[in-house]
């Protein structure tokens, strides 16, 4: 992979991780395109997993789990600026996504 630390790369996912660590390190590269930042800004601002109801007497909160906009299935395509970190992850991630210059 000979890829410069400043230039936009396209990330595709040829099969999805095994493994947890292998999961999560894909999670938060590909959380870094454009689009999937973009949506998670949206969802921050709308938020409606705020649940509340009274109980005895006072006011009780339940916050409910959002999904990711992420999704790491065979074929998602994500474009990222490749950083020292972000090369270094998909280096370490490398037999599950196909990494091209964009």
């Amino acid at each position: 992979m000979d890829i410069k630390p400043g230039q936009k790369v396209a990330v595709e996912i040829k099969k999805a991780p095994t493994g947890e660590a292998a999961r999560k390190t894909l999670l938060r590269v590909c959380g870094k395109d454009a689009e999937v930042a973009k949506c998670h800004r949206t969802m921050k601002r709308k938020r409606p997993s705020l649940q509340m109801w009274q109980r005895g007497g006072r006011q009780w909160r339940h916050r409910m789990k959002t999904r990711s906009p992420v999704q790491l299935t065979a074929g998602a395509k994500y474009a990222v600026l490749a950083t020292v970190d972000v090369i270094r992850d998909l280096q370490s991630v490398d037999r599950w996504v196909d990494v091209k210059p964009a």
